[in-house]
């Protein structure tokens, strides 16, 4: 691995990283002795500097200790070592419908715009989670706009395994976007990137006017198209939210 290539990078991998430095920072600011010469494995991930607030590329270990990895340090990249998922002494709140509940959070459903219930390529792109008191009826652009900025957020939050500077460099070659807490992240990119303001802008014209212009398209169809699928229940599109993963949402746009 070369220093400075990560921009270019299509995958995350495993990595050892030898320590050549007497001491590293970590989370929160606490500094570790490391003896010379010890090994760490993780995962290349990414976080914003406690310190200075500018965003890092180092390794995640299997406790969610973050390692930021510093020019000169020896890293030895292994394709076939399994590496298990970090974990964190602070929860992430878990995205709005899955089962672990966090104490006082309010329920939620998930949401989607009608027409495009029958394919999953859209459901993926419009569908959003909404607090489940909330009648389908009710559901505005205003609410459509909050629910999608939350599910960007979410998606941002969760994506442990690829920097997301490298996945704003692959989509929208816009890395320097990634700097900041996941909500930062989200708003701007929201403010920067038309393609992430389009979804929210179709469904608010569609809902303002559900003319057949408008309808084609949020649907992405050619006049006399159309969808012979079943239209996905509750329970599967809240499934597919949850498995839903940034890389792939932002492939769809």
């Amino acid at each position: 691995m070369r220093t400075g290539t990560y921009p270019n990078a299509r995958r995350s991998l495993p990595a050892v990283w030898q320590a050549g430095h007497g001491t590293i920072r970590k989370e929160q600011m606490k500094i570790v002795d490391i003896e010379k010469d010890s090994v760490l494995t993780g995962t290349v991930s990414s976080r914003k500097c406690p310190a200075c607030g500018h965003h890092e590329i180092g390794i995640t270990t299997h406790d969610g200790t973050f390692y930021p990895l510093r020019p000169g340090t020896v890293v030895n990249v292994l394709k076939d070592l399994p590496v298990e998922p970090h974990t964190s002494n602070t929860p992430s709140t878990p995205f709005a419908g899955s089962d672990d509940k966090v104490e006082g959070q309010t329920a939620q459903r998930p949401w989607a715009p009608d027409p495009v219930k029958s394919e999953r390529s859209l459901r993926l792109k419009y569908g959003v989670m909404i607090r489940a008191d909330l009648d389908s009826s009710a559901v505005n652009s205003a609410v459509f706009h909050s629910a999608y900025l939350e599910k960007l957020r979410h998606l941002i939050e969760k994506e442990v395994h690829i920097p997301i500077a490298v996945l704003l460099d692959q989509f929208f070659t816009s890395p320097h976007l990634a700097s900041g807490e996941p909500g930062e992240i989200a708003l701007a990119m929201w403010r920067e990137l038309e393609e992430i303001r389009r979804p929210v802008v179709l469904v608010k014209t569609w809902m303002e006017n559900p003319g057949e212009e408008n309808l084609r398209n949020l649907l992405q169809t050619k006049p006399g198209e159309s969808s012979h699928a079943k239209p996905a229940s509750d329970a599967e599109l809240e499934k597919e939210l949850e498995q839903l993963t940034l890389k792939k949402f932002l492939s769809l746009l």
